[in-house]
C-alpha cells in the first residue's frame, strides 16, 4: 500500500448521498484521512479539481467473471478503468479464481456467490459452466447448497427464480438457510411470474424486473414495505429485448417497472449483468455509465441514480467500508469532468480513479 499523501481540492464533492461545494478531501494510507480544512503543505501530490466533481467509486451490483484467471483479470482491469471499484458477482467464479484476483493493484475489487442454485430443465441449467451442485431440486438439496457456497466462502446466496426453474418450496427454502447463516439471498428474476416467486420467497434482493408484463402497484409497495432491494439491470433487459433471444420480451415492460418501484420508494441499486455473451453480451466496464442514463429515462433522478451506484449498493450488499466519502471509508474515489448532478452522462469523462488509495491507470 503506498504511503503517499494526496489532497483533492476546488472540486464539488458527491459524498454518496449529497453535492458539497469545494470540500477538500484527503487520502492516506489507503482511506480518506480528512475532509474540509485540509493543511496543503503536508501533501505529497495536490489535485486541483476545478470544474470537476469527485464521487465514491461506483459499484456494479451484477456482473458475470469467468473461471478463465488471465480473462478475468483484463476483465477487472477495464472495469477499474470505467471507474467501477466494487464489482458484485452473481454467476459461477470459482474460489481459487476470487482468491487469485482480490486485492491487486489496478483492479476492481470483487465479491461473488460461487455457484447459483436452478433446477434441473432450467434454461440456466442447459449453461456450458453449469455443475450437478447447482441443480437444487428439492428442500433438501437447498439446504446443502447454502452450507457449501459457505464453505466456499461465498458473499450471498444466488438463486435463479426461473419459470421452469426451482419450486417455490426451493426458493423459500434457499432465502431461509441464507437469512439462518446471515447471509443475503440475491435472485434472478426476469419474468413476472419469477418475480412473484423471488417476492414470496422473501429474498432480500431481486436482480432484473420482469421483460413480459410491468409490475403493478400492490407489487412495488410489497417491495418498499418487506425492505427489499431491486437490481434491475436495465442495459440487459433493452439488450435482450432488441435481440429477440425469447419471445414475448418487452422493454417498455421492464422501464415501467422500474418506474413504479422508483415512485413507491424501493431501494434501486445500479447493475449491469455485464458478460462475453456472443447474443447479448453487455461490455464490462463502459456499460455502467449507459446504465445510469437508463436509469435516469425510467424516472430516477441524477442523485438517486448516482447514489444507487455508490452509497445504496454499499449499504444494500454491507459493504460498510465504501460507497461514500467520509473519513475512514476506503479511498475508492472517482474524478470527473463537470458536474454528473446536472448531466449524468458526466460519469463517462473520468480524469482519475483511485482503489483503496491507489491511482488507477485509466488510459493507455
Amino acid at each position: 500500500m503506498s504511503q503517499k499523501k494526496t489532497v483533492i481540492i476546488n472540486g464539488l464533492v458527491f459524498d454518496g448521498h449529497e453535492l458539497h461545494q469545494n470540500l477538500a478531501v484527503a487520502i492516506e494510507n489507503g482511506v480518506i484521512s480528512n475532509l474540509g480544512n485540509v493543511p496543503d503543505t503536508s501533501y505529497t501530490t495536490i489535485i486541483d479539481a476545478t470544474g470537476q466533481t469527485l464521487l465514491p467509486g461506483l459499484i456494479d451490483a451484477h456482473v458475470h467473471l469467468t473461471a478463465d484467471l488471465e480473462n478475468t483479470c483484463h476483465l477487472l482491469t477495464q472495469m477499474a478503468r470505467a471507474g467501477i471499484t466494487t464489482a458484485l458477482d452473481m454467476g459461477y467464479l470459482p474460489k481459487p479464481i476470487r482468491d487469485a484476483v482480490r486485492d491487486q493493484p489496478g483492479m476492481t475489487d470483487i465479491r461473488a456467490a460461487g455457484n447459483y442454485a436452478t433446477s434441473t430443465g432450467s434454461t440456466h441449467s442447459r449453461f456450458p459452466h453449469i455443475s450437478k451442485e447447482s441443480l437444487v431440486d428439492s428442500s433438501e438439496l437447498a439446504i446443502s447448497f447454502v452450507q457449501t457456497r459457505i464453505a466456499e466462502d461465498a458473499e450471498y446466496i444466488k438463486i435463479v427464480a426461473d419459470i421452469p426453474g426451482p419450486s417455490q418450496e426451493v426458493v423459500d427454502t434457499l432465502a431461509a438457510e441464507a437469512r439462518k447463516a446471515g447471509k443475503l439471498s440475491v435472485a434472478h428474476a426476469a419474468r413476472k411470474g419469477s418475480f412473484a416467486m423471488a417476492q414470496e420467497g422473501k429474498v432480500d434482493i431481486v436482480t432484473h424486473v420482469p421483460l413480459d408484463f410491468p409490475l403493478d402497484e400492490d407489487e412495488a409497495k410489497k417491495m418498499k414495505d418487506e425492505g427489499r432491494v431491486c437490481v434491475p439491470t436495465l442495459i440487459m433487459e433493452q439488450g435482450l429485448a432488441k435481440a429477440g433471444i425469447f419471445p414475448g420480451l418487452d422493454y417498455t415492460a421492464a422501464r415501467e417497472s422500474v418506474s413504479r418501484l422508483h415512485k413507491a420508494g424501493v431501494s434501486i441499486v445500479v447493475g449491469t449483468d455485464a458478460n462475453q455473451s456472443p447474443r447479448a453480451g453487455v461490455r464490462h466496464g463502459d456499460a455502467i455509465h449507459e446504465e445510469l442514463k437508463l436509469l435516469v429515462d425510467a424516472g430516477m433522478s441524477n442523485l438517486e441514480v448516482l447514489r444507487g451506484a455508490t452509497s445504496a449498493s454499499a449499504e444494500a450488499f454491507r459493504l460498510y467500508d465504501r460507497g461514500v466519502i467520509a473519513v475512514g471509508k476506503r479511498a475508492d474515489l472517482v474524478l470527473v469532468n463537470g458536474n454528473p448532478a446536472e448531466s449524468i452522462g458526466c460519469t463517462k469523462d473520468m480524469v482519475r480513479v483511485w482503489i483503496h488509495g491507489e491511482e488507477v491507470k485509466t488510459r493507455d
